[in-house]
């Protein structure tokens, strides 16, 4: 069955002119900003710099084309399929779209480890090769070299994707990356055929990742959600929002709702997004503001924990983090950040979501991570980072941020004061609790 890629490559092109217009912004507008002028986590920040990245995205889809594996046969009559990547948690994935949207015959999809062999005829590598190479001369004077060198591989993946929706008569498709700038051009692409989609961003912050959407139904996760969305609405074109538990919650929703843990008072934990590990690999630039407020949080910390030798510091070390070094390297790492050692580093023995209940007050800069803990009803406080317009201006969230030591010094001794439940009633977030959304299966 021959697929689609001329179409895709033709909605590539069309998109690439019709960001340009002035207008109001119409979807394509929207599909062709998000596709060529936000960021991308495929490729390093490195790569926006190398004049020949193009070159190097054709080399690579050749390799998928002619020497990667064939895809794995699959049996036809799914109800639909999970768009994932390689990054994800695939067992929780597939358990947590399955259980939530009570469809068990899903086909699971890794979007960037597709295959291309046997997928193409002669003529459509002709004018895929046709397009890959212009982009690749264009790339060279291109401002945006990393979103225009990804498209070489994207329309060879979304055509794929269309030949399966095709072929399987797919009616339901479940997008968990739709934070991936090429999300809105296959939604385009697959609406084309009849299929319906549902997006599913992460619990965070709508507006960091995903700030442009287009969809037929939107899956909502969190209380900051709800806030946002009527600022972003000029940006996102749905049909349906409807209400989603957490991604992960399935794997500790159970351990807080049905045990009860003392409190643990007078007990610090750092949570990390691993910042300084991603700036090694190239992954942010050099000046995260990010990276500075993890920082400057850390030397905080450092300073509480020196003066009040009552309290303990636990750092939960980002699993980028475990990853890249060993424990005495992170040891060291925090040392020097923190200026001593009166803190310890959490074991690796399981995650971060399992241990909520092992500190009193969490304290973090940016991650997923505040929103399950607040839907789990642990205390957490956010210190705010500049350039980041998070959390919007008229939030309940505010009132657990500070941006200096005064602030912070004011929450810890207000934290200290209060249990739990009279923690979300003070700073009223209720909204945030489990028991406004859908109670999780256990897996």
């Amino acid at each position: 069955m021959k697929t689609k890629l001329s179409e895709v490559i033709s909605l590539c092109k069309k998109l690439d002119a019709a960001r340009q217009q002035t207008s109001a912004p119409d979807e394509f507008q929207l599909a062709g900003l998000n596709l060529f002028e936000y960021s991308s986590f495929r490729l390093s920040v490195g790569c926006n710099n190398q004049r020949t990245i193009g070159f190097s995205m054709m080399k690579a889809a050749l390799y998928r084309g002619f020497r990667s594996a064939p895809n794995k046969e699959t049996q036809d009559n799914a109800d639909g399929i999970i768009i994932s990547s390689s990054s994800c948690d695939h067992a929780n994935v597939q358990f947590y779209i399955k259980s939530m949207s009570g469809l068990n015959h899903l086909r699971y999809i890794i979007k960037d480890q597709l295959s291309f062999r046997d997928q193409f005829d002669i003529r459509e590598w002709l004018s895929w090769f046709v397009f890959a190479f212009a982009q690749s001369i264009r790339i060279i004077f291109s401002k945006e070299r990393s979103n225009r060198a990804l498209t070489i591989i994207e329309v060879l993946e979304i055509a794929l994707l269309m030949k399966i929706v095709e072929q399987q008569r797919i009616q339901k498709i479940f997008d968990f990356v739709p934070f991936e700038v090429d999300s809105n051009l296959l939604y385009l692409c697959t609406r084309r055929l009849g299929a319906k989609t549902t997006k599913i961003p992460s619990p965070g912050p709508l507006s960091m990742h995903n700030s442009i959407v287009l969809t037929d139904t939107l899956v909502l996760s969190s209380g900051y959600h709800f806030e946002e969305l009527p600022l972003l609405k000029k940006n996102f074109r749905f049909v349906e929002q409807i209400i989603w538990a957490p991604e992960r919650a399935h794997t500790y929703y159970h351990l807080y709702t049905l045990k009860d843990y003392p409190e643990q008072r007078k007990h610090i934990g750092f949570y990390s997004h691993g910042e300084w590990v991603r700036k090694i690999k190239g992954l942010v630039k050099e000046t995260s503001s990010l990276l500075s407020a993890e920082d400057e949080t850390l030397r905080m910390l450092g300073q509480w924990v020196h003066e009040h030798r009552d309290y303990t510091l636990t750092i939960y070390p980002h699993p980028k983090e475990r990853k890249s070094f060993d424990a005495e390297a992170l040891t060291e790492y925090y040392r020097k950040t923190i200026g001593h050692t009166h803190f310890k580093l959490a074991s690796a023995d399981k995650g971060t979501t399992l241990r909520f209940h092992e500190v009193d007050v969490a304290v973090t800069c940016y991650s997923t991570i505040i929103f399950e803990r607040l839907y789990c009803g642990f205390k957490t406080i956010i210190k705010k980072i500049d350039e980041h317009e998070f959390p919007k201006s008229d939030s309940p969230l505010n009132s657990v941020c500070f941006e200096n030591y005064d602030e912070l010094e004011k929450l810890l001794l207000q934290c200290e004061s209060l249990t739990d439940a009279d923690f979300f009633k003070t700073f009223a977030l209720d909204k945030y609790l489990h028991h406004h959304y859908p109670t999780p299966k256990a897996q």
